[in-house]
């Protein structure tokens, strides 16, 4: 297949951006074609170039005519949308109050996806969305070939780790290190709001007993065999055990989960919940049901289907609507504002609201429009 993976941007370590260099790098050991389109390429894209995987911020620049989109993002999937008018997308989102992961609609979106349950809820509260069924879960992962087991889990706790992109040395940040502080835990931390960005964390999260983290940084975490509680700058779920462990993940150890403010008593509490012998079984647990191999596998599974109802229906449930095109542009506009690039494709996006509202494009055995 010729796969075409859309994210807002490839420059740091979120979570959609690790998930999109993960994905494509193991889409194409497979033997797949796989290109990315981002709106900001930064240093992240060299992992996807050194696997010549070709990333692109304009879609004139592709290689190959897409069998099928992986589409994240809002604005990215308009513009793809738009330049591949006869190609299926499948739609992802990953984040519940981001405005670029708002769900958009398109006659070309034959299935609309969630990482968990709470950002399938998105879909029902915020848009036409009704039947369950239309919205499919597909859970996050980690990669057993870069996360280790480690061999020793410490019966006493000794080094905890804040592993996120959002945590600062702020009152969050002061709290939990009070709480580390009176359990004798040394306490460190790296993201890109500590000014301690990593790119490799399979490199250190087995130095550590304890890491405070969420979502998929919080599974890779679980895999190696640390504790992991649920934490950011947020708010705070609490230390996943093997009797929530199920429960946490159908929520991706998110921000549903976060209920509560960060406090030291809290931390303190949480802390000692710590339990060598059930970090092991939380592990295995996650390990064995989170894999990033058969996830993948699915995922092809999804491709393959996606293009053959598209080949006998010709076009999803929900059409494109003004109503869901204005929804995103005007909560996406503050995006527009800064990166140069952003600002152009405003522009464009607003071209695709007219073009595809006012003449909108039938599938046509005998009559492709793409590009290509």
């Amino acid at each position: 297949m010729n796969i075409l993976i859309t994210n807002i941007i490839i420059d740091n370590n979120s979570g959609t951006e690790m998930y999109v260099i993960e994905l494509a790098i193991e889409l194409k050991k497979r033997g797949h074609s796989v290109e990315v389109f981002t709106l900001n390429i930064g240093k992240s894209a060299d992992l996807l170039r050194s696997h010549d995987i070709n990333i692109v911020n304009t879609l004139k620049s592709l290689k190959e005519k897409p069998d099928i989109i992986h589409a994240h993002h809002n604005i990215v999937t308009a513009l793809a949308a738009s330049y591949f008018r006869n190609t299926p997308i499948v739609f992802f989102v990953h984040d519940r109050t981001a405005c670029h992961d708002y769900p958009f609609t398109h006659r070309n979106i034959i299935k609309y996806l969630a990482v968990d349950y709470d950002k399938k809820e998105r879909y029902f509260l915020e848009t036409k969305f009704s039947d369950e069924n239309d919205v499919e879960v597909i859970f996050n992962w980690y990669n057993p070939a870069r996360f280790k087991l480690k061999e020793i889990i410490n019966d006493i706790p000794k080094k905890a780790l804040i592993f996120s992109n959002y945590m600062r040395k702020d009152s969050a940040f002061d709290s939990i290190n009070s709480a580390c502080s009176q359990l004798n835990i040394k306490l460190d931390i790296v993201g890109k709001n500590s000014g301690k960005s990593i790119m490799k964390p399979e490199n250190i999260l087995a130095d550590y007993d304890i890491v405070f983290a969420k979502a998929k940084a919080g599974i890779e975490a679980l895999s190696t065999g640390a504790s992991l509680i649920i934490c950011d700058c947020n708010g705070l779920a609490g230390m996943v055990l093997s009797d929530n462990v199920e429960r946490y993940r159908k929520y991706n150890f998110g921000m549903k989960l976060m209920t509560r403010y960060v406090t030291t008593d809290l931390i303190v509490e949480e802390l000692n919940k710590y339990n060598s012998k059930d970090a092991l079984l939380v592990s295995k647990y996650v390990r064995q049901n989170s894999s990033f191999i058969s996830i993948v596998t699915q995922l092809e599974e999804l491709y393959l289907n996606s293009i053959k109802e598209y080949t006998l229906v010709g076009r999803g449930k929900y059409g494109s609507s003004l109503l869901n095109y204005g929804k995103i542009i005007f909560i996406t506009r503050h995006l527009y504002l800064y990166p140069r690039i952003l600002r152009i494709k405003f522009f464009k996006v607003l071209i695709i609201i007219l073009k595809t509202l006012l003449h909108p494009i039938r599938k046509s055995k005998n009559n492709n429009t793409n590009n290509f």
